[in-house]
């Protein structure tokens, strides 16, 4: 009985010490912390306009495909806009036009006068000559000439308006005029205001948030909705600065989720350290030159990315804020504690907003071809 007894001592003894001895290991290999939290980009959904929303195409927790449209307003003053801005272009086609016009008949006066100026300048030429021979009065060839120089000034005054009609009208197209172009601008611009009057999701992702209802007066820049991408967070893991001594970027990180246990295992790399304290960023930060200071240890994010090996957060999603229980292999310390290399790509594209200029050009178009006479080829 006392053997087995000492033996069952002998056995604890060795177990904690094995433990204790496992455990000091690992801690010198590894950091762990359950105060981490799943992150990501919260996209608000907001309106370009002052209107009144007739539909909603969306509810919390539904999916939706970039591009998707979520709500429609009524878009009754941007339509008037609009109309106004087409009848504003059609009049000032047919503007330019008229001075298109104006510098044909200006041509044709210069043209006119031209003639009148060559009747004339022979008519007292003839006069002189017969007057040299005294066949005609000093004063019919004094007249003729006065007639010449009259002839000569109405010529040059019509040339005059030619030059003034052709600043006006231009030498381009009617629709590259500078007065066309400001009008198109205006006019493609009420377009895409009434473009605006759907609103669409800029990404994909799920709604977590729905703020209005059909029949709401909204304002421009309200949040309408919230979206997130589960499928592109990442974790945001607060250490105590007395564990950050051996971490550095591209270290593995093994995570596992209050969610799912255990059972599931994420994967992820080092990201990148925090450059600041949590409390350095509060909204009151501490003040620490006061007589009664008490040293506190401090936290700093790390930010994890998960990668694609083992289990994904398309199989098991993670949503925004669940906690987490992170552990980094601190073993190989060959990457930097900061980055000191700027992003090659952009964190994030969108180009679903160009949606705003469709059918804007093909409007203004269409109203300068309706509005262009028939005869005018420019």
């Amino acid at each position: 009985m006392r053997r087995s007894l000492g033996l069952l001592v002998v056995i604890l003894v060795l177990s904690g010490i094995s433990y204790a001895v496992i455990n000091y290991l690992d801690n010198r290999k590894f950091v762990a912390t359950d105060n981490a939290y799943t992150t990501g980009d919260i996209i608000t959904v907001s309106s370009q306009l002052d209107d009144i929303i007739m539909w909603l195409g969306g509810e919390e927790g539904d999916y939706v495909e970039a591009g998707q449209a979520l709500i429609r307003l009524d878009g009754g003053a941007p339509k008037n806009s609009l109309s106004r801005a087409k009848s504003e272009l059609a009049r000032v086609v047919q503007e330019v036009a008229k001075l298109k016009q104006k510098v044909e008949r200006r041509k044709a006066e210069v043209v006119q006068w031209r003639a009148s100026y060559k009747l004339a300048k022979n008519e007292a030429d003839r006069r002189q000559k017969l007057a040299k021979r005294g066949m005609v009065s000093k004063e019919e060839a004094d007249i003729s000439r006065l007639h010449l120089e009259e002839v000569a000034a109405s010529l040059a005054t019509a040339q005059q308006r030619l030059y003034e009609a052709q600043i006006d009208a231009g030498d381009m197209p009617i629709a590259e005029h500078p007065k066309v172009t400001q009008a198109v601008s205006w006019a493609r611009g009420n377009q895409a205001y009434v473009n605006k009057t759907t609103i669409v999701a800029p990404v994909s992702g799920h709604i977590a948030k729905r703020f209005v209802s059909a029949g709401d007066i909204i304002k421009m820049g309200k949040p309408l909705f919230q979206l997130v991408q589960l499928d592109k967070v990442w974790v945001e893991a607060n250490f105590k600065e007395t564990k950050l001594r051996k971490l550095r970027i591209g270290q593995p990180v093994e995570i596992t989720s209050d969610i799912y246990g255990e059972e599931v295992t994420y994967h992820g790399i080092v990201a990148g350290t925090g450059t600041g304290t949590g409390a350095a960023f509060s909204l009151l930060p501490a003040q620490n030159a006061t007589g009664n200071w008490l040293k506190i240890v401090q936290r700093i994010p790390v930010r994890i990315e998960l990668t694609a090996n083992g289990n994904t957060v398309n199989e098991y999603p993670l949503p925004i804020g669940s906690s987490l229980h992170v552990s980094i292999d601190t073993s190989v310390q060959s990457g930097p504690r900061l980055s000191k290399i700027p992003a090659a790509r952009p964190v994030e594209v969108t180009e679903v907003y160009a949606y705003w200029r469709d059918g804007t050009t093909e409007m203004a178009q269409q109203v300068i071809k309706e509005n262009l006479p028939k005869k005018i080829n420019k």
